[in-house]
């Protein structure tokens, strides 16, 4: 029997998740000379000092990395929930692995393309990949769903 990763894909997904943010604060360091706030790093008056004194190019950039961040964190209870209800309910390794490999590859992508995409025509691909990402989820909870209604003979 192959070994089940999908409860490790979490922390994997957390760390992925702090990149972006890591990552714009490097970009917002560099473009101040190290000057950061870190008592208040998300106050306004701290994001208009950054705005100030980092070029626009870079700062957009960095706007994205931290709204890639974001949105990461606001899908972490998502995908958590997908890799538990799989677990619980005893989804096959095969299954629960490459779910959230699947899961893991496009958000890798998506950050990808977060960042570094400047243009909104293309920016659809980012949306597009997010949906894929979604999608997977989704299965994950319906697969689960399935099997636990075929465990109750429903």
């Amino acid at each position: 029997m192959a070994a089940n990763y999908s409860l490790h894909a979490i922390p994997v997904y957390w760390i992925m998740a702090l990149y972006p943010h890591m990552y714009s604060q490097g970009l917002f360091k560099a473009a101040t000379n190290g000057q950061r706030n870190n008592n208040n790093p998300r106050g306004a008056s701290t994001l208009e000092h950054y705005r100030k004194c980092t070029p626009e190019a870079v700062y957009t950039k960095a706007e994205r990395a931290e709204a890639c961040h974001q949105n990461s964190m606001e899908n972490a209870p998502f995908f958590i929930g997908a890799v538990l209800a799989g677990n619980a309910v005893g989804l096959d390794t095969t299954t629960m692995n490459t779910m959230v490999a699947s899961y893991i590859g496009l958000r890798v992508i998506y950050s990808f393309l977060y960042v570094k995409v400047e243009k909104n025509k293309t920016s659809y691909l980012r949306s597009g990949t997010w949906a894929a990402s979604v999608a997977v989820l989704m299965t994950m909870f319906v697969k689960a769903g399935n099997k636990m209604n075929r465990s109750l003979g429903m």
